[in-house]
């Protein structure tokens, strides 16, 4: 029983704990959305891109539509250039320069034409990788018939022709530089059997005046390969023609022409096929007009002539060179600037032998040297007038000092003479001036000599101030700086003025003498200064840039360099006045119709002659014209400078037929 109670409990308990069977899940549905269907492509976003898309395309077409337009109308010259390039060569030889003239317009510079015979490199043969020209069968056979019309070797010709190209590489080659008419109508009427061979016209200087000045108008030759180092020249290329001195030189950049231009039609082994084509010059130079005026440059330079004349027949056998400055005294405009001897300017033109030459100094006389402003010599008693402006502005003389004149002066040692032996006068300013006397001076020297000991070296003060012993600013190479010497310092024993100062160096430098050195040009820019009242004027050649029609583009500004204040200057004039009136110079000028005020020097020059200078400006009141003369071994300055300088006078004023 209690088994069965256990059974009939038991099951009713197992249905009751059985769960019940979990309900099926729904299956997912899946729909098919396409991209590509009408609110998608409607989106912001899809728009935004579809319109970045279109301006990047409009961007880049026209981009490409402005580099079409620009390729063929903006550069459309530029290509052709190029294009026409590859189908010709152009030849190139120096083009004609711009003319000189002086101030009248007289043409004194122009130019000429000269035939030459130009070799075509790339038309006679080939460059080899290495850069070596070789020329080919043709060019050989070419070469060969010209030969003999040139007098020289086929082997030679070949030769001249590698050394060109070896300086400069590709270039036309200059075989004659100077084509006689015969030789150039030969080759002009054989053309064809001479292709790669031309005759050209280069221009060359002409001196229709037969130039006078040529210091000043200076040679022209190709540019050298140490021009084209220097910054000036930047631009320039071989086988330009450049200045070599002078104002050629100075305003070589307006008057340089460039190169002439010459198109010759090639096929694509270089061989001409057409006519040439002349393209005219690169641009057009200006002319330059000069302050100089030409009769009395010509005027200037008999002059010299007829003084060293005057001086070989006072026995001054050493006499034979000289220079002359004619400048106005209130512009610094030169009117004439003479040097003697000269040289064959249309010479050295036509002959590059000549040219040679003369810039090697193999010639006599070193006519190459302006003497005018690279010559240095010892002024002498031209000197005096500065010491008296020192003296006087420093104290160390009132206008109513007078000082003795003897025969001699002894200081220390040494015992320093007058000219006249016999002198013994007490003398004022003007007097001492008027009759030059040494001792006068030489007290005055001493003077001077105390004030430097005491720190102020006042006469080489003024005399620097005055324009002596430094360039003057003048518009011509080559300017020589001269010398004022200066005391020594501690520790310098470079030079001999730069050793111990002794009384007897102050004594010398007093007259003018000892290592003082001045240019002609640097005493006329101090007399200058004495006839105008104290400005230092800027001297100068050049007045105005010309253009081609007569047309003034420039003138040419040269300020003055300072303005000094000259107390007691009436005094130095009257001096100066009265040595031309009854003193040195009175033999020569006391009968002068036109007052003049100058100074005679004679300085010595050992082992030869002295030097003969006359310094001087006219009107003495109203100066016009500073006159400035030196004769190199001349004499007293009364024998042979003071004559060409009233010879010079007399073509200023026109008193030619007047004594």
């Amino acid at each position: 029983m209690s088994e069965g109670l256990q059974l009939a409990q038991h099951e009713p308990a197992s249905e009751q704990a059985l769960p019940p069977p979990p309900a099926p899940r729904p299956r997912p549905r899946l729909e098919v959305v396409s991209v590509a269907e009408p609110p998608f492509s409607r989106t912001p976003e899809f728009l935004v891109r579809v319109g970045l898309l279109r301006v990047l395309g409009l961007v880049a077409f026209a981009v490409l539509g402005l580099q079409l337009w620009s390729l063929q109308v903006l550069k459309h010259e530029r290509y052709a250039l190029t294009a026409r390039a590859q189908s010709h060569r152009v030849l190139e030889w120096p083009a004609p320069r711009g003319p000189i003239v002086d101030a009248r317009g007289r043409l004194l510079a122009g130019t000429e034409e000269r035939l030459a015979i130009m070799a075509d490199p790339a038309a006679l043969g080939r460059f080899e990788p290495s850069g070596r020209w070789v020329p080919s069968p043709r060019g050989v056979r070419v070469l060969e018939r010209l030969a003999p019309a040139l007098g020289i070797s086929t082997p030679r010709l070949e030769a001249a022709i590698r050394r060109s190209l070896a300086e400069l590489p590709y270039a036309p080659v200059q075989l004659v530089p100077a084509a006689t008419r015969r030789l150039a109508f030969l080759l002009e009427e054989q053309a064809r059997a001479f292709r790669g061979i031309r005759v050209v016209a280069i221009p060359r200087r002409s001196y229709p005046r037969g130039a006078p000045a040529e210091e000043v108008l200076g040679l022209v030759g190709e540019v050298t390969a140490e021009q084209l180092r220097d910054p000036r020249f930047r631009g320039y290329r071989p086988r330009q023609q450049a200045g070599r001195s002078g104002v050629e030189l100075t305003y070589d950049r307006p008057l340089n022409g460039g190169f002439e231009r010459l198109q010759v039609p090639v096929d694509a082994l270089g061989r001409p096929v057409g006519p040439a084509r002349e393209l005219g010059p690169e641009w057009a130079p200006f002319g330059l007009r000069l302050t100089l005026d030409l009769r009395l440059q010509r005027a200037a330079e008999r002059a010299l002539r007829r003084g060293i004349e005057l001086a070989r027949s006072a026995g001054h056998a050493d006499a034979g060179a000289g220079a002359a400055v004619v400048m106005s005294p209130s512009t610094g405009a030169i009117y004439a600037l003479a040097s003697v001897p000269g040289f064959d300017q249309a010479a050295a033109a036509a002959s590059p032998r000549y040219l040679a030459r003369l810039l090697s100094g193999r010639e006599p006389g070193r006519p190459l040297l302006n003497r005018a402003t690279q010559g240095v010599f010892p002024p002498g008693s031209t000197f005096k007038p500065v010491v008296v402006v020192a003296a006087l502005a420093s104290g160390l003389l009132s206008p109513s000092s007078a000082l003795p004149c003897t025969g001699s002066l002894r200081v220390g040692n040494q015992v320093f003479r007058n000219v006249d032996p016999w002198a013994n006068a007490t003398l004022t300013i003007p007097q001492a001036l008027a009759i030059s006397c040494d001792t006068w001076f030489y007290r005055v020297g001493l003077r001077l000599y105390e004030r430097q000991r005491a720190g102020d070296p006042l006469l080489q003060r003024w005399a620097l101030r005055l324009g002596l012993g430094r360039r003057t600013g003048l518009d011509l190479p080559g300017e020589e700086r001269g010398l004022v010497p200066l005391p020594g310092r501690a520790g310098e024993a470079t030079a001999p003025w730069r050793r111990a100062w002794y009384p007897g160096d102050s004594v010398n430098l007093s007259i003018g003498q000892g290592y003082l050195l001045v240019t002609p040009l640097q005493l006329a820019v101090a007399y200058a200064a004495l006839a105008n009242g104290g400005i230092v004027v800027r001297p100068h050649v050049g007045e105005a840039l010309v253009a081609p029609s007569g047309r003034v583009v420039k003138r040419l500004r040269f300020p003055p360099r300072a303005r000094l204040r000259l107390p007691g200057l009436d005094l130095v004039r009257e001096g100066l006045v009265r040595a031309a009136r009854e003193g040195t110079s009175a033999s020569v000028f006391g009968d002068f119709p036109v007052p003049v005020a100058g100074k005679t020097g004679t300085a010595e020059a050992p082992p030869g002659s002295d030097h003969s200078w006359y310094a001087s400006w006219a009107p003495a009141a109203r100066p016009r014209v500073v006159v400035v003369v030196l004769i190199e071994h001349g004499g007293f300055g009364s024998q042979a400078a003071a004559p060409a300088a009233r010879d010079i006078y007399r073509a200023f004023f026109r008193l030619e037929g007047r004594r």
